[in-house]
């Protein structure tokens, strides 16, 4: 559901940190935050989201795959 919302709906960075709060697992934060990436209006301010996570390694992820596509 919060894909299909992104899809249609370009969100800022808040909008989808409010969105990953309703995740329960991690991997399933870190995939909606990957996918969420391409629908959102200010990239520049992206590196926020890495604050919705718990494990380090998921925001290392994340980091990661924002790097590669810019």
């Amino acid at each position: 559901t919060a894909k299909q919302i992104v899809s249609t709906n370009c969100l800022s960075t808040n909008q989808i940190i409010a969105l990953l709060k309703s995740f329960s697992f991690e991997s399933s934060k870190l995939d909606f935050a990957k996918y969420a990436y391409d629908y959102c209006i200010d990239r520049n301010n992206y590196f926020k989201v890495t604050n919705a996570f718990t494990f380090e390694s998921s925001k290392t992820e994340l980091n990661n795959y924002v790097q590669s596509m810019r």
